[in-house]
């Protein structure tokens, strides 16, 4: 062992380590603090005193090494031990109490809809829940600096680690943060999102998610997309998890039901009860007090809809917006479709609704790609979908009309708005098409943080020959 790699193994709380450096140290500030341990250090390893004193300091500019937190190691001794505000005599009160610990961090989410980061510690296992991007105009801590706070040696409490990230579904402010998270932390997530992540991240330019999808070395653990699954975490089976299904306009969604140390917390997750698995919500109490034998001591719940709920606003259920759809195309045969690519429930609604109408539906190879990639697993669960087209075919095809499905257009610029209409125009005869508008109403608004201009650009291309219609992703 090196002499740096001495000075190191003082935050493992080696009792041999911490009393020999202990009684070497000068306490009086934080400067000889560090010079006399880098001379314990030295002499303990025969090593030059300065070089071994530059390395420590090299340690503390990197925010490799806390000062603060080795004062206290050095000053309080292991009798008693200063841990996480708690305070033992003995290591067998630490270990009792790490033995039966339950701890909830919310990190990022109370505050703020999306960006939700939940840390769940049972005993010795410590896992995340979700790791996502902030959405525009969010008010909480900042992506950097989430990151910093959860992963960084420097913010860490000693013994202190993350054992895994398990991931409720696909949408950004759940997974944005992912190609952050260190290597050596394994990744938990639905066989289905894995899959539909897989196909998505083959169309960004995100080399680092690319590769991390490709999981040639097994860090990515799946498990079906059935309810059921039991994972354990930890030397000792400290903690078991279960995942159940859930409505979402993310595809096969997930709520995690954990279990240790005498405790059992239930993560809801985004659901709702609006789409075609919308059952699914109805049946996890009974599962998990009538199969699993549980009760729940936490419920930790997303409440996004919870205010607009007392707007008493009828929200859309996907059969309802397949039968708006189907009544809209019925008048009009020449329409664009406005449709997040990864929302399956909202697409397979409005295809059906043109075939519903015989009107041939077109889509990029990309948006044809996710569909069929939803297709694979998921048409037992849903009704089928009619054949998507690529644009090649819309051509010669354009007198009998079309319904062109064009993602969410989230990077779409004014000019790319115009052009995306009037391209079109140019190859079709009686050219006045419309617009099924199915997301989210806020990208439209100018006085809201998550306007988006080139989208509403597109909207506006159309004249007012828009519909709106769209079911939440939120629970009703």
């Amino acid at each position: 062992m090196t002499a740096i790699e001495m000075i190191k193994e003082l935050f493992t709380l080696k009792a041999e380590l911490i009393d020999s450096a202990a009684k070497a140290a000068d306490f009086t500030d934080d400067e000889k603090l560090l010079c006399s341990v880098a001379r314990w250090a030295a002499a303990s390893c025969g090593e030059d005193e300065g070089e071994v004193l530059q390395a420590a300091k090299a340690l503390v500019e990197e925010d490799a090494m806390d000062l603060s937190l080795l004062r206290d190691f050095l000053e309080f001794g292991r009798k008693p031990w200063r841990f996480e505000g708690n305070i033992f005599g003995s290591d067998e009160q630490y270990a009792e109490w790490r033995r039966t610990r339950c701890l909830i961090t919310i990190h990022r989410g109370t505050k703020q809809i999306g960006g939700s980061i939940i840390e769940i510690t049972m005993g010795n296992a410590n896992v995340l829940v979700d790791l996502g991007s902030s959405l525009p105009g969010s008010q909480g801590i900042g992506d950097e600096e989430i990151l910093k706070k959860i992963f960084d040696r420097h913010h860490r409490s000693i013994d202190h680690h993350i054992d895994a990230v398990f991931f409720t579904h696909y949408h950004g402010d759940h997974v944005g943060l992912m190609d952050k998270i260190p290597a050596d932390v394994p990744l938990y997530m639905d066989s289905a999102m894995f899959e539909i992540m897989r196909t998505l991240h083959k169309n960004t330019g995100n080399k680092v998610m690319q590769e991390l999808l490709e999981n040639r070395d097994g860090r990515i653990h799946t498990f079906p997309p059935a309810i059921g699954e039991v994972i354990t975490l930890g030397e000792k089976k400290d903690m078991t998890i279960i995942p159940f299904f859930v409505d979402h306009s993310a595809y096969h969604a997930n709520m995690f039901l954990f279990e240790g140390a005498g405790h059992t917390i239930l993560h809801s997750g985004d659901f709702r009860g609006t789409g075609y698995m919308g059952k699914s919500i109805d049946l996890i109490p009974k599962i998990i007090h009538e199969k699993y034998g549980k009760e729940v001591d936490v419920l930790l719940t997303e409440g996004t809809m919870m205010t607009r709920s007392t707007e008493k606003k009828h929200l859309l259920t996907e059969w309802e917006v397949h039968k708006k759809a189907k009544a809209f195309m019925k008048d009009h045969r020449q329409i664009f479709v406005v449709c997040s690519s990864t929302n399956f429930d909202s697409l397979t609604s409005i295809c059906n609704a043109a075939a519903a109408n015989n009107i041939p539906i077109y889509a990029s190879s990309y948006i044809i790609a996710m569909m069929k990639t939803f297709k694979g697993m998921a048409e037992k669960y849903r009704p089928k979908l009619p054949a998507v087209q690529s644009l090649n075919e819309l051509w010669p095809n354009s007198q009998k009309g079309f319904v062109y499905l064009l993602g969410s257009l989230s990077g779409i610029s004014k000019d790319g708005a115009h052009k995306l209409v009037h391209n079109l125009g140019k190859h079709m005869r009686d050219y006045r098409p419309y617009l099924l508008y199915s997301m989210w109403q806020g990208y439209l608004d100018e006085k809201h943080p998550a306007f988006n201009e080139g989208v509403k650009a597109f909207v506006d291309e159309f004249d007012g020959r828009v519909t709106y219609i769209h079911s939440t992703g939120g629970y009703d």
